[in-house]
């Protein structure tokens, strides 16, 4: 529906300056490469994934504000029309009911993602899970992830018993603890803290759980009202992501 919205906005002459900054948030659990932890939440997020958002900014004569928010506040938010618009979600069905995706043909069109996640399992050493590419064996007890995460849902669909978190710290510490058999996270996310946290007696299994592409989306009524300005941050994704995201994310 929203492609229509665009393609009527492109007849139009592009003025894409915005009278006030644009409300943007970015999950709080979502840890660097992408977005960097700063010990002061009064500070602006940095990161691989706000430049890349500054820089499409910039290029469509935009401003923004971004702050860090729970996952399930951030959608909550767009559905309310709190804020203008988020990075770095992915798609799915009942998502989609509420907010504005990049579409083609009706579905997502990754070409204007702005990057793609590989999940992973990180377990303890001397595990005895086993993960197969299709099925995980030998679970007794929960897999932790990332409060608010679609993967949760996921997992709970292949019947796995999940645990939420705040974040990727309380997760890895249950994890190392006993108190979840496994964890599911980004997997470049997950390798870097583990190499910041050698003391941490960790591993990855491999191979994957799975790919996702995650995009830039907005509230329905940003889109509808600004629907050129939307067009021209989407467009601006597959030119970007080769200069600021990692070889393996983009």
């Amino acid at each position: 529906m929203f492609r229509s919205y665009l393609a009527l906005a492109a007849l139009c002459p592009l003025t894409l300056h915005a009278a006030a900054p644009l409300q943007l948030a970015v999950s709080s659990a979502l840890t660097s490469p992408y977005v960097i932890e700063d010990p002061s939440p009064a500070n602006p997020p940095r990161g691989r994934a706000i430049e890349l958002a500054q820089a499409a900014l910039r290029n469509c004569g935009l401003q923004g504000r971004i702050s860090r928010q729970p996952g399930e506040r951030i959608v909550q938010n767009l559905q309310l029309a709190r804020l203008d618009g988020a990075l770095l979600l992915s798609y799915t069905d009942e998502r989609s009911r509420l907010i504005a995706f990049p579409l083609r043909g009706g579905q997502p069109d990754s070409e204007q993602r702005m990057t793609t996640l590989s999940y992973a399992f990180y377990v303890r050493n001397g595990s005895l899970l086993h993960w197969d590419g299709s099925g995980l064996y030998g679970i007794n007890g929960t897999v932790g992830v990332n409060q608010g995460w679609s993967i949760g849902r996921e997992l709970m669909a292949r019947g796995i018993d999940v645990e939420e978190s705040v974040g990727i710290e309380d997760n890895f510490a249950k994890l190392q603890a006993g108190r979840t058999d496994a964890y599911v996270l980004h997997q470049l996310a997950g390798d870097l803290y583990l190499r910041h946290h050698p003391e941490l007696k960790i591993h990855r299994m491999s191979p994957p759980l799975r790919s996702k592409p995650y995009y830039w989306v907005f509230s329905r009524g940003y889109a509808r009202e600004h629907a050129r300005q939307v067009e021209c941050l989407w467009r601006q994704m597959p030119q970007l992501r080769p200069r600021y995201l990692p070889e393996g994310a983009r």
